[in-house]
């Protein structure tokens, strides 16, 4: 009887513990995603919320990433990542894509790391049934009080290649706390969900 009751507060915990907020994100079809395997923070980025803001985000991102295998490395990462927070109600421009993970499924191979199928040779059976080279359909978002950005920076590319948003995550008469944030950067991130390159070096 005991074990049945504490599954039930672990289950009510967990489900307290995810809030649901607007998350969507976008990403760049030239990105490099097969060979990503560092991050590290911007160090340029302008950054509205206060210092306490700013080690949760960083703390929060930093734990996911390295979860997913990348290495934080702080002179020169593959990927840059920079994040702000907007208070107010924002617009941001944003494209109409495929889902990120749908649309690495039809254009790599996965499995130690990722292959891009146009890669390939002729000879191969893994060549893309479709374009690498899709169309960007721009389209607005109009989000509400209190949105997380997080965007990845090709370092040698010098392009975003990903950007995710948490939208909606202040309360007209509450201020975000620190659960509330990492749950927010979780769930950007969970947009992204891709581990990091492996090489065989």
């Amino acid at each position: 009887m005991k074990a049945h009751v504490c599954i039930i507060v672990f289950l009510l915990l967990s489900s307290c513990s995810r809030y649901d907020y607007v998350v969507e994100s976008d990403y760049s079809y030239d990105g490099k995603f097969n060979r990503y395997n560092s991050f590290g923070f911007g160090t340029n980025q302008s950054f509205s919320g206060g210092t306490e803001d700013k080690v949760v985000l960083e703390k929060s991102l930093k734990k996911v990433l390295q979860a997913w295998g990348y290495r934080y490395n702080e002179k020169k990462p593959d990927l840059v990542v920079v994040y702000t927070i907007f208070f107010d109600d924002v617009n941001l421009r944003g494209f109409s894509q495929p889902q990120f993970q749908t649309w690495l499924t039809q254009n790599f191979i996965s499995g130690k790391v990722l292959i891009r199928k146009d890669s390939l040779g002729e000879n191969s059976n893994y060549r893309s049934t479709t374009s690498i080279k899709e169309e960007y359909k721009e389209k607005e978002y109009d989000l509400k009080k209190g949105t997380i950005l997080v965007s990845f920076y090709d370092r040698k590319r010098k392009g975003t290649v990903w950007q995710g948003y948490a939208s909606g995550i202040f309360s007209s008469d509450e201020y975000a706390n620190e659960r509330i944030m990492r749950s927010a950067v979780i769930q950007i991130l969970d947009e992204y969900k891709l581990i990091a390159f492996k090489s065989n070096s």
